[in-house]
């Protein structure tokens, strides 16, 4: 009970910080906002040109938002970790009974929170904008979703045991390194456009899996359930090699006296 209660302090400890700080308010709901609204005048301008792209709006809005989701999730984990490297509270943190596995937990719960935020945002400016409803990809959004925070946790654990290795000058990793994964992820173009090198790179991406599996929904109103079953052990498996990895540079810094000297 003690180690849920550590958590519990710490997830509302960074949810207070999001009311307190406008800036906070700001990433959470303005810039998910302007990414709808450019996508949706993007899918306008292609409906007018008269392409022939089927459910051009399904496609594109659907794409933006759960990209949102990933890249909420994705960047949340790293820079939560950087509000107290800011604040020079890591070492207050990890001198006290708190283990790694629940400053970890409470930097996934904290980042569940504010996609559901950014996620609400995002449908009701869809549907009020553009008469786009998020639910029409039915059951299935709730998989997607989930698929794309967690590999949006990998990244951002990925990028967190970097800056613990290499030092504060690497946090630029924190928002740059989800935009890496783009180009193989398929979020607004199908696989079938990919060169057959990065094509082959893109059946180890979660995402491009997820993003398939999307518009397969949204042309065929049919889940591929291959491409789920294939994202979520691509996830599983990742989550459980950047788990150790983010261990074993905690367990190094703190080794090394390095925590301290994070700026």
């Amino acid at each position: 009970m003690s180690g849920l209660r550590r958590v519990h302090a710490l997830v509302l400890r960074y949810v207070l910080l999001i009311g307190r700080d406008p800036s906070r308010v700001v990433d959470l709901a303005v810039w998910p906002f302007i990414d709808i609204t450019v996508w949706g005048f993007l899918t306008m301008y292609v409906n007018q040109t008269g392409t022939a792209l089927p459910n051009a709006m399904a496609v594109f809005m659907g794409g933006a938002i759960l990209w949102n989701v990933f890249l909420r999730a994705a960047q949340d984990a790293a820079v939560s970790f950087l509000d107290d490297v800011w604040a020079r509270s890591v070492v207050t943190l990890f001198a006290s009974p708190l283990r790694l596995v629940e400053f970890g937990a409470s930097l996934m719960i904290v980042g569940v929170i504010k996609v559901v935020i950014a996620l609400s945002v995002m449908g009701v400016a869809a549907w009020a904008l553009y008469a786009f409803d998020i639910l029409s990809f039915g059951p299935w959004l709730l998989p997607f979703a989930a698929n794309l925070v967690l590999f949006g946790y990998v990244l951002g654990l990925v990028a967190l045991a970097m800056i613990v290795r290499f030092g504060g000058r690497w946090q630029i990793l924190a928002w740059s390194l989800p935009w890496l994964t783009m180009p193989v992820s398929s979020v607004y173009w199908p696989e079938s456009v990919l060169p057959p090198s990065v094509w082959i790179m893109a059946q180890a991406s979660p995402m491009n899996h997820v993003f398939e599996g999307m518009r397969a929904v949204v042309a065929t109103g049919h889940m591929p359930l291959w491409r789920l079953t294939v994202a979520t052990a691509e996830n599983l498996g990742y989550l459980a090699l950047t788990a150790a990895l983010v261990s074993r540079t905690f367990r190094n810094a703190l080794d090394r006296g390095a925590l301290p000297k994070l700026r």
